[in-house]
């Protein structure tokens, strides 16, 4: 890398960057690298925004900018310079990570669950960063954790210093991540999907502490998003990368109102097609008896208090039902009580009058399925994504073993994961395409009852417009209820028949439009006709 004109005003420069995922036994693609030698700078002081559908390569090059790729991948080649420093050999023996990570380039993962220590307290997490970089002693580093964690909406910071992660939100998990990041006042700022599992409020509060954090600090961003109305609202420069290679460079504006590459003008058509509500054709609500019904459920933990706080709910057979709320708000809480994941502390959970924690866990998972916020989490790194689908339908003794295979390759194709996508394992695959395996494979067992948690948030808004076509399509030749919990409010508009707005572990307002005409249309005989399949 040539240090050229204006280069001084560069705060990180990236060139040749090359990587692939291992040899044939590691699932590597014959088509060629992961990412196709990227080149890209980041002015100082400015905040990029890069673009592009799950699997283009963004994780990568994050992971690949801080010496956190996974031991299946390999930098082939690939040159980083920061600031007037001299280049590091990216693919090199021993590029000085301990000096970079965490102190001159800060990394925020989106899998915020899986980038916290689940035997540590969030308070010991921040001490341990602060004093490994001495920049802090341990009544310093509570301090200003207690200050970050303010600035980013926590109401009560020493609640959540005293919590563990697993006794967090998704979201909440996410903003604690920024905090310790930004705790060490990195040159530059990596920031994976940051607002991703955060809802409207979230997102807007984080996105206008990042800006304004930029503008106090100096702070170089890097943000990485599938979200365009995000990247409008922070960046001022935009790079859409695609299948590994840059397709488009330029002013927030200037791409925004005139893409010149094609892939661009798709993605802004996506986002489009998702604002706008359109009729459903789905399997028209069963008014008899309730599929699911939820009384009185109240579950509380000993550090984050009471989370929920007597919910009541009701979802009839080929209903769909949504639950929106901020983040931390009991949402995934109350998915997890209903399938027996967690033992509530009162009231119950009934699946045709029967409750549900006292089902034969066979009959529970083949009646009921649920697909977890944190995808990556929930699939066995060991095994393809074949292997992930066609496990519950060999568990339940569902036809043959090319049969089951079969049915596993057609749903992965439905969601979007083709050819030799399937044989990768989750450790090569990104977020978004995790996400997908973990749809494919709970609908693999055709429910009756759906439990979607956050289940498209971590996807591109193309492949969010796809996927919520696919659950509607599948909804409407099934007749399965589905349980649809978020943040977004376009999917909400779009998929549910109901909508519930839950805060602090209550339900504090509900709306019923009633199914759309097309939905009556398809039949109230197709919810029942098809708990049978």
């Amino acid at each position: 890398m040539t240090q050229g004109a204006g280069s001084e005003a560069m705060m990180l420069q990236v060139g040749g960057l090359r990587v692939s995922y291992g040899g044939r036994r590691a699932g590597r693609d014959p088509q060629g690298p992961i990412l196709s030698g990227v080149s890209f700078a980041l002015g100082r002081g400015e905040v990029t925004a890069l673009l592009g559908e799950s699997g283009s390569g963004k994780s990568t090059i994050a992971r690949a900018l801080t010496g956190l790729l996974p031991p299946s991948a390999r930098i082939e080649g690939g040159l980083l310079r920061l600031g007037e420093e001299e280049a590091v050999d990216l693919a090199g023996d021993a590029p000085p990570w301990d000096r970079l990570r965490g102190r001159r380039i800060g990394m925020l993962f989106q899998d915020a669950q899986l980038a916290l220590n689940p035997l540590m307290t969030i308070r010991a997490q921040f001490e341990e960063s602060l004093r490994a970089h001495r920049l802090a002693g341990r009544k310093e580093a509570a301090a200003e954790a207690s200050r970050l964690l303010r600035m980013l909406g926590f109401s009560e910071p020493g609640q959540v210093l005293h919590s563990y992660p697993f006794e967090l939100s998704g979201g909440m998990c996410q903003r604690v991540c920024l905090a310790l990041a930004l705790c060490l006042r990195p040159d530059v700022l990596i920031a994976d999907e940051p607002t991703s599992a955060l809802d409207a409020d979230s997102q807007r509060h984080v996105l206008e502490l990042l800006r304004r954090l930029q503008g106090e600090l100096g702070l170089t961003v890097l943000f990485i998003t599938h979200d365009l109305a995000a990247a409008q609202a922070i960046s001022d420069r935009v790079i859409v990368l695609r299948e590994g290679r840059i397709v488009e460079d330029g002013a927030v504006r200037t791409v925004m109102a005139r893409p010149s590459h094609a892939y661009t003008r798709a993605l802004l058509a996506a986002r489009a097609s998702l604002e706008a509500p359109a009729p459903r054709q789905g399997a028209a609500p069963d008014p008899a008896a309730p599929l699911l019904e939820v009384r009185q459920l109240r579950k509380s933990y000993a550090r984050g208090g009471e989370v929920l706080r007597g919910i009541d709910l009701t979802v009839h057979r080929g209903e769909i039902v949504g639950i929106l709320g901020r983040s931390g708000c009991g949402k995934s809480t109350l998915a997890r009580c209903i399938v027996a994941l967690e033992a509530p502390d009162g009231g119950q959970a009934l699946l045709e009058g029967r409750a549900l924690a006292s089902l034969p866990r066979r009959e529970l998972s083949r009646r009921v399925q649920l697909i977890f916020q944190n995808a990556r989490a929930s699939l066995n790194p060991g095994r393809t994504a074949l292997q992930l689908v066609t496990g519950p339908l060999r568990d339940h003794r569902m036809g043959g073993r090319r049969e089951r295979a079969a049915v596993a390759r057609a749903l992965l194709d439905d969601v979007g994961l083709t050819g030799e996508l399937q044989v990768r394992r989750p450790p090569q695959l990104s977020t978004g395409q995790c996400q997908r395996i973990a749809i494919a494979r709970a609908l693999a067992l055709q429910p009756e009852l759906l439990i979607c948690d956050e289940a498209v948030s971590a996807l591109d808004m193309r492949v969010q417009a796809q996927i919520v076509e696919l659950l509607l399509r599948l909804q409407a030749e099934r007749g399965f209820a589905m349980l649809m919990i978020s943040h977004d409010e376009r999917i909400a508009r779009r998929l549910c028949d109901t909508v519930a707005v839950m805060e602090r572990g209550r339900f504090v307002e509900r709306a019923s439009g009633g199914p759309s005409p097309e939905r009556h249309a398809a039949g109230a005989a197709a919810g029942s006709s098809a708990a049978h399949l």
